[in-house]
């Protein structure tokens, strides 16, 4: 279904954002003082409105009070972050999603009522860190609190034996989404699957899961 996002700040990030929204078929609001941010991405979204992103009055003309999420991307500047943030809220956007410089600025756009706070940077290096570090990881997906999706090279002690045998839902609960073998690809593969050594394996679960089968996700910074 169709939605309508803003998008305030056209830095690096907001930028991608809007235009991958807006790939993406959805309507896209996009709002910067800065004019020649506004010219580059015009045609690559909805609407774009040369504005400064703490005046209500700016972006109630920009209809951003009708948008269904509004995607603060401005975080150079943590004032003009938080009050776009509590002007959005006070227009009544249903769900308003924050870039935040870190933890402290985190904390204070929770208080304000912020629904989602994303910290780019931060996830980038512990995604880094966690595939290089973890045991075999090759790649994850958060999903929610505690709840990914695993890309892991098959462990030694795996190969040879069937999904049957490894038992990993009653052992862990994790379930296997697919196995990747070569240019092949088993989806929901059955349980006389053998794993073979140069197989990558898709694997749901929980972080806690994860550490009991020793892969190791749950590095933080």
């Amino acid at each position: 279904m169709k939605k309508q996002f803003g998008v305030l700040g056209l830095g690096r990030f907001g930028a991608k954002v809007a235009r991958e929204l807006f790939y993406k078929k959805q309507e896209v609001v996009a709002v910067d003082k800065d004019e020649n941010m506004i010219q580059a991405i015009k045609d690559q979204v909805t609407h774009a409105y040369v504005g400064d992103i703490t005046d209500e009055q700016a972006l109630k003309e920009a209809g951003i009070g009708d948008c269904d999420v509004v995607i603060v991307a401005e975080s150079s500047n943590v004032e003009s972050n938080i009050i776009a943030a509590q002007i959005c809220k006070g227009l009544g956007v249903n769900r308003v999603i924050c870039k935040a410089r870190n933890t402290i600025h985190g904390k204070i756009l929770q208080k304000i009522g912020v629904d989602e706070i994303i910290f780019p940077e931060q996830d980038t290096a512990i995604k880094l860190v966690n595939k290089e570090t973890s045991s075999g990881v090759l790649d994850y997906f958060e999903l929610g609190e505690h709840v990914s999706i695993v890309g892991v090279k098959a462990p030694g002690k795996w190969v040879s034996k069937s999904l049957s045998d490894l038992d990993l839902r009653n052992r862990a609960n994790v379930t296997v989404l697919a196995v990747q073998r070569g240019e092949e690809k088993l989806v929901i593969p059955s349980g006389q699957t053998i794993i073979e050594s140069e197989d990558v394996i898709i694997l749901f679960g929980e972080e806690a899961s994860f550490k009991k089968l020793d892969l190791d996700i749950t590095h933080r910074t």
